[in-house]
C-alpha cells in the first residue's frame, strides 16, 4: 500500500533462507519534510516494533536487531530524523528542523504511516537514548501497546557526578556552542561516531542539557504527553554508562507517570560481557541475550 505523496522501493534480501523485504519509504511529515524508513516486514505480522534512534545514530545501526526481530512475527521499523542519514536531503547548513521537530513530526509521521498500512496490529515503540524522550512528543504515542525505553535519560549536565559532570557542562557551555558558531552545524564526525547535527536540533538539545527541567523547561504541558501514556514502559538502563548514569534514567522515567513501568538494570556479567556502555545492546554481540529477551518483550 502506497500513500499519495510516498515514494516505495523494495530490495530483496535473503533472511533464514527465506525470501523477505525490505520496504523503503519516503514518509511526508507535517513540516514538508520526508523521513526515510525502513520496514523489515514479517511473514505473517502479529504486531510492529518501531524503533526511535538515538542523537545522531543513523538508522542502519538497528538493522542487525530488526532483522534479528522480524524473523518471529514482528515487522520492525527503522527511520532516521530529518537532517540525518538518508533524511538529510540537502545541505546540513539549510536543515530548519529542531530536536523537538524529530518528536512532534517526524516519530508522529512513521507512527501514523505504519498504523494505515498495519491498522490492526498493536505497536510497540522502543526509544534509545533520546529516542526515549521524543516519545512523549508526539500524541501519536498514545497508539502503543507497549513502550521500551533503552538507555533513555534526562540530559540535564547535573545528573552526572564527578569528572562527568564536568565534561558535561563543558561540552555544553564551552564546545558545542563554539562549534556551532564556527561551522553553522555540530559537526560531531570530527570527533565522536555521531553524524553532524543541524545548526537548531544541537542549539535545542544545549538548551535543554542546561536546564535542570530538561526539555520540559522549555515545550508547554498541553504539548507533551508523558502523562498520558498509560500503556506498559519497560525500562532498560546499564551499570557503568557514562551516557546515561542512573540519576538521569530516574528522572526521565518519572515523567511517565500514569504509566504501568517495569525497571531493568543490566550489569556486564549479566550478559557474560566485560562491558556494555551506551551502545551494546544493540551490537551483534547482545543477540543470544538482550535480543532475545527484547523480542519476547515486544511478543508478550
Amino acid at each position: 500500500m502506497i500513500l499519495p505523496g510516498q515514494k516505495k522501493y523494495l530490495l530483496k534480501n535473503n533472511f533464514n533462507n527465506n525470501l523477505n523485504m525490505i520496504k523503503h519509504f519516503e514518509i511526508p511529515s507535517e513540516n514538508g519534510s520526508f523521513i526515510h524508513a525502513n520496514f523489515f516486514e514479517a511473514k505473517k505480522p502479529k504486531q510492529l516494533l518501531i524503533i526511535c534512534s538515538a542523537t545522531g545514530v543513523k538508522q542502519e545501526f538497528y538493522h542487525e536487531i530488526s532483522k534479528f526481530i522480524h524473523q518471529e512475527g514482528t515487522t520492525a521499523i527503522t527511520f532516521d530524523y530529518s537532517g540525518i542519514g538518508y533524511s538529510l536531503k540537502t545541505n546540513i547548513k539549510k536543515v530548519k528542523s529542531s530536536l523537538s521537530d524529530w518528536g512532534t513530526n517526524d516519530l508522529t509521521a512513521v507512527i501514523n504511516y505504519s498504523v494505515k498500512i498495519y491498522p490492526n496490529l498493536p505497536i510497540a515503540i522502543l526509544g534509545h537514548s533520546i529516542g526515549g524522550q521524543l516519545i512523549g512528543l508526539t500524541k501519536a504515542s498514545l497508539l502503543a501497546h507497549k513502550i521500551i525505553l533503552v538507555c533513555a535519560q534526562n540530559g540535564f549536565w547535573g545528573n552526572w557526578s564527578g569528572i562527568s559532570r564536568v565534561k558535561m557542562w563543558t561540552n555544553w557551555n564551552i564546545l558545542v556552542p563554539i562549534l556551532i558558531k564556527i561551522f553553522g552545524y555540530l559537526p560531531s564526525k570530527k570527533f565522536s561516531r555521531m553524524e553532524d547535527l543541524p545548526k537548531y536540533v544541537a542549539d535545542e538539545w544545549k538548551d535543554w542539557c542546561n536546564n535542570r527541567n530538561y526539555l520540559f523547561a522549555f515545550i508547554d504541558n498541553e504539548r507533551l504527553f508523558f502523562r498520558k501514556i498509560k500503556c506498559e514502559i519497560i525500562s532498560y538502563s546499564v551499570a557503568f554508562d557514562k551516557y546515561a548514569p542512573q540519576k538521569s534514567i530516574d528522572k526521565l522515567i518519572e515523567r511517565y507517570s500514569n504509566a504501568n513501568i517495569k525497571r531493568v538494570q543490566i550489569y556486564p556479567e549479566n550478559l557474560n560481557f566485560d562491558k556494555i556502555g551506551h551502545f551494546g545492546l544493540f551490537q551483534q554481540k547482545s543477540k543470544y541475550t538482550f535480543w532475545d529477551k527484547l523480542r519476547q518483550e515486544v511478543q508478550r
